[in-house]
């Protein structure tokens, strides 16, 4: 687990995964999450997830102490006593606690959990314990293939929020889908079919698909698209939250809109919510990984932190996820 300085990319290690003296070891820390510490103090909670960790390889989450880099595990997707079991989680999510809210608490997305391995979404609740949240294999909607990453729209007042979950196989032709979930019902829709050209914004590659979901300060969703635009090295699109409707805002394949990427695999936010940060695991020097900040509006990007370059810090190998606080 990296930080980079923001200003000039430069890299330093928080918690070295392979490190024993630093806790529990990692085999593939995939997903990131952070609980603020909010009005009560303290310091933030930091939560990875380990898609091939826990018992028998099912999978795990932890928590990194940021000024120690000591890791702790949260919850063991193998472990049958803390629930229902995962087989591979791949990102992870915080809803906070808001007035009429329907849920909060963390939530892990798994591909091959649920019924029939169509995916799932656990609830980690206190001691590690698992809940279902979301099974894409049963009856309560269009049925998932492949779902990878998660977000929350809060509606009005906290009343009518949904769960967002990109499936990257899901929909027309397996171009994948933007689903809705109701958090008090369960039933399921496909928000944005990614293989439906009447909704906008398609991909002719049968490999590409959506991968990531964030949701925008203005009430707007951004998807990450895999292997889709300009020679399939990715692309960053906005999707309409009433119609399901697309439309491209960085075509990562473009090198009119700056540095190309080659896999992107996950978004954040900037601190103050005017920039995109992309992390992608094979594009910079060596396809070591690259880090780039682009413009929501204009789809411009910079390079920020080039994983292949000594000179920026210790180097990376695959990054997955990135956050900011």
């Amino acid at each position: 687990m990296f930080a980079v300085n923001q200003a000039n990319g430069y890299r330093t290690v928080i918690s070295d995964f392979g490190d024993s003296s630093q806790g529990i070891l990692g085999i593939d820390p995939s997903g990131m999450t952070r609980i603020p510490a909010g009005l009560l103090g303290g310091n933030d909670r930091w939560l990875i997830t380990d898609a091939s960790g826990g018992t028998d390889g099912r999978g795990a989450l932890y928590e990194v102490d940021l000024s120690t880099g000591m890791r702790t595990l949260v919850s063991d997707l193998g472990d049958p006593q803390q629930g229902p079991l995962g087989l591979y989680p791949e990102d992870a999510l915080y809803i906070p606690p808001a007035l009429l809210a329907p849920i909060s608490g963390t939530f892990v997305v798994d591909p091959f959990g649920g019924t029939d391995q169509l995916g799932a979404v656990f609830k980690i609740g206190a001691n590690g314990r698992r809940s279902l949240m979301v099974d894409f294999g049963d009856h309560h909607g269009p049925k998932g293939f492949y779902p990878t990453a998660l977000a929350w729209r809060p509606g009005l007042l906290g009343l009518g929020g949904r769960l967002l979950v990109v499936d990257s196989s899901a929909g027309t032709h397996q171009h994948g889908a933007l689903f809705a979930v109701d958090p008090i019902n369960k039933a399921r829709t496909v928000l944005s079919d990614f293989g439906n050209p009447n909704q906008g914004w398609t991909d002719p590659r049968s490999e590409s698909g959506p991968v990531f979901v964030l949701t925008a300060p203005n009430g707007g969703i951004l998807v990450l698209v895999s292997l889709g635009g300009t020679d399939g090295r990715g692309a960053i699109v906005q999707v309409d939250p009433t119609s399901g409707y697309r439309n491209l805002v960085s075509d990562l394949g473009n090198a009119g809109q700056g540095p190309v990427g080659e896999v992107p695999v996950a978004m954040s936010w900037s601190a103050n919510r005017q920039w995109l940060y992309v992390v992608d695991a094979m594009a910079g020097t060596d396809s070591k990984g690259l880090l780039l900040q682009v413009d929501p509006v204009t789809g411009s990007r910079l390079a920020i932190s080039n994983f292949g370059s000594a000179g920026q810090g210790p180097e990376g190998e695959y990054p997955s996820a990135v956050e900011t606080n």
